[in-house]
């Protein structure tokens, strides 16, 4: 038996992306022997919660701290709805200039509170190594800092880019390299990296050096077989449906998707009987796109469902639309891409033709690939994908089951293992 101190700020009962890679992972180390405490934050002001995903939580012990940072302090407004408000009405730009106000990143106000709790659970258990999921890298941080003093195998978990991340902004030149300082001497300092795709790998080893090249270890965010159990067969119905499950984050956006759409009904090429829904929590720019737009009336909104809810949704719809933006996007892989292998559904996919997902979408035989941006190719693309969905010619895709969760996480433990 082995014991992982792991440093998670985004844990349930928030929900996300960035929240099921920890939960997957901690359940899955569990069956293999692994045992984990958590340390994370109190409640905070975040765009959703997922109870059925808090459900899955296999951690021995979550400690919850304190934290100075902007998402705690909105988490203490007493009324949820005035969170929402100010969470979600607040013009994008105007956070990224909040974000990067502060060195590291927004969350630095977490790293005092997070060290306590470390030092604290490290006087009363052994560890066997220290692990820290980033962003925010504040978490990387804090598991830096207690590695060192206490002389513990750290293990770095890339969710995202740090310094090189496209979204996040640095205000003055001294922001940057104070960044690009830590995160080098965390890098060498580390026993393990892990990040969830190749292109990160090799950005890593491009930037810092390829002597970390045997401490990197590529571990997708894949699919958990358990969350497709019981999920309901898709029932005939008079609408093609067609799903994107899922928020915009950065440079994403529908606006090149919702701008084709416009274009083919100007030319009363726009199928009838199609029904678009997007499951998820918007922001006001997102919202604006959708309620402008001119085909508002084949467009549904849904708020955002818990994981499992979302499962069901993407298995009982028609087809499903992906977004990743051309700018330095050839490297993100987004979880959802994995889960939507495992669903066989036929993909419109709106992300670089050279990047990284579209190369394991046409190694399974998807087609439906075009920049995100190009509308004019995007109308094309559409009706193609309409055709196809219509006539049932669905090609048997092949679900790739090294990327599942189970697997990916047995070479995870193996990798470590022979590392520490």
């Amino acid at each position: 038996m082995k014991n992982l101190l792991l440093f998670a700020y985004f844990y349930p009962p928030l929900g996300g992306p960035g929240v099921q890679r920890p939960v997957k992972l901690i359940k899955y180390l569990d069956r293999n022997n692994w045992k984990t405490d958590v340390i994370t934050v109190k409640d905070i002001m975040f765009h959703s919660s997922d109870d059925q995903l808090a459900s899955e939580d296999m951690t021995e012990k979550v400690i919850r701290t304190g934290s100075l940072d902007p998402m705690s302090f909105l988490g203490k407004i007493k009324k949820r709805s005035d969170r929402s408000k100010i969470y979600f009405d607040t013009p994008e730009k105007y956070k990224k200039i909040i974000r990067s106000l502060f060195p590291i990143d927004d969350k630095i106000g977490w790293l005092p509170y997070a060290i306590k709790a470390g030092r604290q659970q490290l006087k009363t258990k052994r560890y066997d190594a220290i692990m820290a999921t980033i962003g925010p890298y504040t978490s990387g941080l804090a598991a830096y800092k207690l590695s060192r003093q206490y002389r513990i195998p750290l293990i770095i978990d890339y969710r995202d880019h740090w310094t090189m991340n496209p979204y996040l902004p640095f205000i003055t030149p001294f922001h940057r390299k104070f960044s690009e300082h830590w995160e080098k001497r965390i890098l060498e300092h580390s026993s393990v990296i892990t990040t969830v795709s190749r292109t990160m790998k090799s950005d890593l080893l491009q930037k810092f050096g390829s002597q970390l090249s045997s401490k990197i270890k590529v571990m997708y965010n894949g699919w958990d077989e358990e969350d497709f159990s019981d999920v309901p067969v898709r029932e005939k119905t008079k609408k093609i449906i067609i799903r994107y499950i899922g928020n915009f984050y950065g440079h994403q956006t529908p606006k090149y998707f919702i701008e084709a759409l416009k274009n083919l009904k100007k030319k009363n090429k726009l199928p009838e009987d199609i029904q678009i829904e997007f499951i998820g929590n918007y922001h006001s720019e997102v919202k604006n796109i959708f309620d402008k737009s001119s085909i508002a009336n084949c467009i549904n909104i849904t708020p955002q469902v818990n994981h499992k809810q979302a499962i069901h949704s993407l298995m009982i719809c028609d087809g499903l639309l992906l977004f990743i933006a051309t700018h330095k996007g050839k490297g993100v892989l987004t979880g959802k891409l994995f889960e939507y292998l495992r669903s066989g559904k036929e993909i419109l996919a709106m992300i670089p033709p050279d990047g990284e997902a579209a190369k394991i979408l046409k190694k399974n035989n998807y087609q439906f690939i075009t920049a995100m941006e190009n509308a004019k190719n995007m109308e094309e693309q559409f009706i193609d994908f309409y055709r196809t969905i219509k006539k049932s010619k669905n090609i048997e895709f092949k679900i790739p089951a090294e990327y599942n969760r189970q697997n990916q996480t047995r070479n995870f433990i193996s990798f470590v293992e022979g590392r520490i």
